[in-house]
């Protein structure tokens, strides 16, 4: 991990520690469904492509009655290397509507083999008539570099990226232990001399594992449409992914 994600992440951990001491010492259920919670958590994944990633996140609460959380993921690929990290702040706002109760920002560092980027957007909730079914909007900005290798793989020499993301989430409680399903279409363009689209649709299942809520398993479908072109190149493909995860709150 470059040395970048390593200071954001001191600052950031440390900021969520004082904070935390000034949090409310109320606890509520835990609800994963609702993508505007915060929550303290650790999980580890497995893929089928042998992929492996560690998740933590730490929640804390301000005298204002705003919440935030701070999340690191990390993830190794088949043979135990280092393949790719993110870390985000995500800062929610108690907005108090019929239809968006609830609102977030967030700020996401991202780095893999191919580039590094960060990107600041926000979420949003959205309630139905339905009480088992809620929808969620995201949208973002970002920028950043692709790294050397990648840019000479690809032909050109300016690293530079800026672009955009927007994804949906349309979430289902079908009873009342907590279990849930989301489907998410997602679409990505990094722009520059170099240019990446990802289009990708993620199935995800969740049910807890625990009389107390507190631990869940979760299975997860990704299928992502990649395209990459430069003035010397034009690739793309396709790649599904499965994996499963157990996720543990505290």
């Amino acid at each position: 991990m470059n040395k970048i994600i390593t200071t954001v992440l001191t600052t950031s951990l440390l900021f969520a520690g004082i904070n935390n001491a000034l949090a409310d010492e109320a606890t509520t259920k835990v609800d994963p469904s609702d993508l505007t919670k915060v929550n303290t958590a650790v999980s580890i994944s497995m893929a089928n492509n042998g992929a492996s990633k560690l998740t933590g996140s730490l929640g804390f609460g301000y005298k204002n009655g705003q919440m935030g959380m701070t999340t690191l993921e990390g993830q190794l690929d088949d043979e135990g290397r280092y393949s790719d990290s993110r870390l985000q702040y995500f800062h929610v706002f108690n907005i108090g509507g019929d239809v968006i109760p609830r609102a977030a920002l967030s700020i996401d560092i991202i780095d893999n083999q191919s580039f590094t980027t960060a990107a600041a957007g926000g979420l949003a909730m959205f309630q139905t008539p339905m009480e088992s079914l809620t929808f969620y909007g995201r949208a973002a900005v970002l920028g950043g570099q692709y790294k050397d290798n990648f840019a000479d793989y690809m032909g050109e020499s300016n690293t530079d990226i800026f672009g955009g993301m927007g994804a949906a989430y349309a979430v289902w409680k079908p009873g009342s232990d907590g279990s849930y399903f989301y489907i998410s279409p997602e679409y990505t363009y990094l722009g520059g001399d170099i240019e990446t689209t990802t289009t990708k649709i993620t199935l995800f299942a969740a049910t807890p594992m625990s009389a107390d809520g507190k631990r869940w398993g979760q299975l997860k479908f990704e299928s992502s449409d990649i395209s990459m072109k430069s003035n010397a190149k034009n690739e793309g493909g396709t790649d599904n992914v499965v994996s499963i995860a157990y996720k543990v709150f505290f």
